[in-house]
């Protein structure tokens, strides 16, 4: 017997989505799509800040138990021989996962085995054969003050570049919290001077001088560091003129709000970051 003829039976109609309609839907879940997208990567900045934030934590525990162990003076200062960026070495003995020498927002070493990194790029790695202790197979995107250190401890004191008044021996001294230890960068480590000029790019080339290496949009105009008080903070970018990065380091000077710096004066990447 047909179905119609069956008492009670309503045949319905069904069908599919129409053309329109699906293009409609399409249109919609491609507008949330734009709507949150922005707000899902500023979410994930803010854990790869968070997780960098994390990582130089216990590089400030490192660094303290070294000097609890040395009493309260950190390893010999960086000099002109082949020994190398001493705090490599010096620190191994007191960590020993590797993942903590890489801010989450540059992880993945420069093609160029052992050069520079970049904004978002790691420098290394270095080669399993390298002499250097501690330096076979490391990369990393932190690198030190290089003004941190003993020289009375260096290999070669002869080496040491400049008086040796310049340098921080110990984390015990007046203004801990302003000195630069160990901050997000493109090498190991560097020098910085209050004469030099910011990098003409993001990535940290381009400028005179070492402060280029730490002068990177990493973290949305601020780097993340460690000072020799073993706190870690947010540095702005254009607040590394202001800080004390050694004992001779203008902190006024012509880079800095109060040297009379304008924001037509830096590089024009950097001129919507705040002014000190």
């Amino acid at each position: 017997m047909p179905r119609d003829w069956i008492p009670g039976y309503s045949r319905v109609k069904r069908r599919g989505f129409t053309l329109i309609e699906l293009l409609v839907v399409i249109a919609i879940i491609a507008l949330l799509m734009a709507i949150l997208m922005p707000a899902l990567q500023r979410v994930k900045r803010q854990a790869r800040d968070v997780a960098c934030m994390s990582n130089l934590k216990q590089w400030g525990m490192i660094f303290q138990m070294y000097t609890d162990d040395n009493d309260h003076k950190f390893y010999g200062a960086w000099s002109t021989t082949a020994q190398g960026h001493v705090w490599i070495g010096a620190l191994r003995p007191y960590y020993k996962d590797k993942n903590i020498n890489f801010c989450p927002s540059a992880t993945k070493p420069n093609a160029d085995n052992g050069s520079t990194g970049g904004a978002y790029e790691a420098y290394g790695q270095f080669p399993s054969d390298d002499v250097r202790y501690g330096y076979a197979n490391l990369a990393g995107s932190y690198g030190i003050n290089d003004y941190v250190g003993d020289p009375s401890k260096a290999r070669e004191p002869s080496g040491v570049i400049g008086d040796f008044s310049r340098y921080w021996v110990s984390p015990d001294v007046q203004g801990a919290h302003q000195i630069p230890l160990f901050l997000d960068a493109i090498w190991l480590g560097g020098m910085p001077h209050h004469t030099d000029s910011p990098p003409t790019l993001e990535n940290g080339t381009g400028g005179s001088g070492m402060m280029q290496r730490y002068c990177i949009d990493r973290h949305s105009g601020c780097i993340n560091a460690v000072m020799v008080d073993f706190t870690v903070r947010r540095v702005g970018l254009k607040e590394m003129w202001t800080l004390k990065w050694n004992r001779q380091f203008h902190t006024a000077d012509a880079w800095t709000k109060a040297g009379g710096a304008q924001s037509e004066d830096w590089p024009e990447w950097m001129r919507g970051f705040k002014d000190y």
